[in-house]
Order: C-alpha cells, then sequence, then structure tokens
C-alpha cells in the first residue's frame, strides 16, 4: 500500500508540474502522458496481485523520462533536473517491495536458515 501511495503521489506531482514548472509543448505532454501511465500501472499492480510483473512497468516508463531528455526539448535546466529526479523516484518505488512480499521473503530464508 506504501508503495501504491508513494507512486500516486509522485505521478501527482508530475501530472501537475507539467503545468506549473516551464516546459515545452513536447516535454509538458510527455510528462501528462507519463503521469497518467503511472498511475495507472500502480493501479493495476495493486488491483491483481497476483501479477507483479506490472509494476515493473513504471521502471519502463522512468527510463522512458530519461531517454526523453535527450529527444525532446527542455525549456529550462530545472525543468531537466526535475525529470532526472522524477525518473529515479519513479524507478525506485518500482522496484520496493510491498509489505507482504517481503515477510513472505523473510519467512522463508529464515526456515531456510535454520
Amino acid at each position: 500500500m506504501v508503495a501504491l501511495v508513494s507512486r500516486l503521489v509522485l505521478s501527482t506531482w508530475l501530472f501537475a508540474s507539467a503545468f506549473l514548472l516551464p516546459h515545452t509543448t513536447a516535454s509538458s505532454w510527455n510528462a501528462l502522458i507519463v503521469a497518467s501511465l503511472v498511475a495507472g500501472v500502480s493501479f493495476l499492480a495493486f488491483a491483481m496481485p497476483g501479477r507483479p510483473g506490472l509494476r515493473w512497468w513504471n521502471a519502463v516508463l522512468a527510463t522512458w523520462l530519461l531517454v526523453s531528455l535527450m529527444l525532446l526539448p527542455y525549456a529550462s535546466l530545472g525543468a531537466v533536473l526535475h525529470t532526472i529526479v522524477m525518473a529515479m523516484l519513479i524507478a525506485l518505488s518500482s522496484f520496493a517491495l510491498p509489505a507482504r512480499w517481503q515477510a513472505h521473503w523473510r519467512e522463508e530464508h529464515h526456515a531456510a536458515a535454520r
């Protein structure tokens, strides 16, 4: 649940930043689309816990944010740095394991160590 909330907060801020930070039209649309996709993938991953691979799509979207820096024009250095930080935070949140998986992993490895 914490991972879902963190990704939703990040995607909401990324969406809002398209309007609040100086962006070109292309980079603004990129932020809007990626933010919407991150939120959508996060909800799907939460709704379908049997499909843990879904959350990795957010890492792909974060990678796209980094690649887009080289392909799209950006209006300011601040927008570029913001995009880099957002990509890193989205990627990190997609690598975070849900608490129930962490507990399961600890139980398995603790039992194997005995």
